[in-house]
């Protein structure tokens, strides 16, 4: 049976954030314990491997993403035939994904000048092919706004994974430990997808020529995603060694890790939300508007919070032996949060079908990243990719905005309102934070020193400035709104 609209779309996006937050963040707390226990075994070299072995796959990926779930997602109604052709299309998308990976595994191999890279490579390539398999009522799941049997499916998934690299990093004590724990991760994405949805999809072709009409642009961004999001990972293989790619790749995630995990589990109900009421153009722009202000008074202070105070939580977190990836995570904690301010306004071109203007968009932020990488690597060697990535992201910042004016018919000014109280307020709070650190040696004091302060700084700017412009739309007022009517808390 199709799914139905929910009748509360403001009830339904606030369930579902809550549901897909506690997923995001259900899953990465069990990657925390993973990073903090494995990366006492397993040396930065080994994990620069396994992270080249994942830029390949990565590659792959955005080579051959045919965007299925996505065109599931966008229509408010979908029948069994448009269903069962996007799980066709999404195990043909596995199966060549699995031969490319095979193919490029000895151009990998020679390009990051580490022959065990193929032997890896090779590995993933079966797990691509196995996993396209997977069922498409995990997607049927979030479109429904069933958004607890997918905090069931990715917890599950993430912890036994989790516990086989653990476990193998135990006897292994090198990169083969990583191995396992993938190969683990990827099994139980297959297996746990039929276990936790009744749907059983069927071979079928009939309508994946309508869904390559709709996803083929977005495909095409996907390409130049990857070239902008991966290339300076891609330039840090070449140009540093494997540990410097090791310190350089975890230093990227566990940096982005707060506003990666958080802001798109904030977002992940809001297409198929807004697929609900796109007729009315008036209240959909507002309802853009009212999330682009809430997300971001929470994304930006806890990524500029978290470079604020990576020094300490790098040493906690990693140890000793990974104090040299401190800048790396202060640097990519700015860089998440930029890159996600104005994802709200992404997902009204994608509601609007403007999927070819965002291929443009995309695009453009690539040839920024190029010039500003050749301008500051050689100053600043492996850092200046990292701030060539935060500028290429406000350049992509502007010229999604104007696009989503041009098209979409939302105003400039509005985009503005909504973003300057969480942006003055976010660098108030680092120099606060900054200043606070200062007082204490202990890691554990600077980082309590940091968030407290922060919190105070940070949540007082936002009641007092939220009142005094007459308290607008966005996350205080639906904070408000969802607490004063218990009845909204149902469901």
């Amino acid at each position: 049976m199709p799914p139905q609209p929910p009748t509360d779309p403001k009830r339904a996006l606030i369930s579902g954030a809550l549901w897909t937050v506690g997923t995001r963040w259900a899953v990465k707390a069990v990657g925390f314990v993973n990073t903090i226990v494995v990366a006492r075994f397993i040396a930065p070299q080994d994990y620069g491997l396994v992270a080249m072995a994942f830029l390949m796959v990565a590659l792959t990926q955005a080579l051959l993403d045919f965007g299925a779930s996505t065109a599931l997602l966008r229509q408010p109604t979908v029948s069994r035939d448009e269903i069962d052709s996007a799980w066709t299309l999404t195990v043909i998308q596995g199966a060549l994904a699995g031969v490319l990976l095979w193919a490029l595994s000895p151009v990998a191999g020679w390009y990051f000048e580490d022959p065990k890279l193929i032997r890896v490579l090779w590995v993933l390539a079966a797990c691509q092919v196995l996993v396209g398999f997977s069922n498409v009522g995990m997607t049927l799941a979030r479109k429904e706004l069933q958004f607890q049997v997918e905090f069931y499916y990715l917890a599950s998934h993430k912890t036994l994974s989790v516990l086989a690299t653990i476990i193998s990093a135990y006897f292994l004590r090198d990169y083969r430990a990583l191995v396992v724990g993938v190969v683990t991760g990827y099994s139980s994405l297959l297996i746990l997808s039929y276990l936790m949805h009744p749907y059983r999809p069927r071979w079928n072709t009939a309508k994946i020529a309508d869904i390559w009409a709709v996803t083929k642009w977005l495909m095409l961004a996907g390409v130049g995603g990857f070239f902008l999001r991966k290339s300076d990972e891609l330039a840090a293989g070449r140009i540093g060694t494997t540990a410097e790619f090791g310190l350089y790749n975890v230093g990227s995630d566990v940096g982005q890790l707060p506003t990666g995990e958080l802001g798109p589990a904030m977002l992940r109900a809001f297409l198929p939300v807004l697929s609900t009421i796109q007729a009315d153009v008036e209240r959909t722009n507002r309802a853009v508007l009212k999330t682009l202000s809430a997300v971001n008074t929470i994304t930006l202070p806890v990524g500029w919070g978290f470079a604020a105070v990576a020094a300490p939580a790098t040493a906690l977190l990693l140890g000793d032996r990974w104090t040299d990836a401190t800048p790396f995570v202060a640097c990519f904690a700015l860089a998440g949060a930029v890159q996600f301010a104005l994802s709200p306004l992404n997902t009204l071109l994608v509601l609007r079908g403007h999927t070819r203007i965002q291929n443009h968009i995309v695009w453009v932020e690539f040839a920024a990243f190029v010039l500003l990488a050749l301008a500051l690597v050689p100053q600043l060697h492996l850092l200046g990719l990292v701030w060539a990535r935060i500028g290429a992201s406000l350049v992509n910042a502007l010229v999604t905005a104007v696009s989503t004016q041009k098209y979409c018919g939302l105003p400039l000014r509005s985009i503005a309102h909504a973003l300057w109280r969480p942006l003055l307020g976010v660098n108030l709070m680092y120099g606060a934070v900054a200043f606070s650190v200062g007082f204490f040696d202990s890691a554990v004091a600077q980082l309590a020193a940091g968030i407290l302060s922060g919190g105070v700084v940070y949540g007082t700017w936002t009641l007092i400035t939220w009142w005094l412009a007459g308290r607008p739309e966005g996350l205080e007022s639906t904070v408000f709104d969802y607490f004063a009517n218990p009845g909204s808390r149902q469901g």
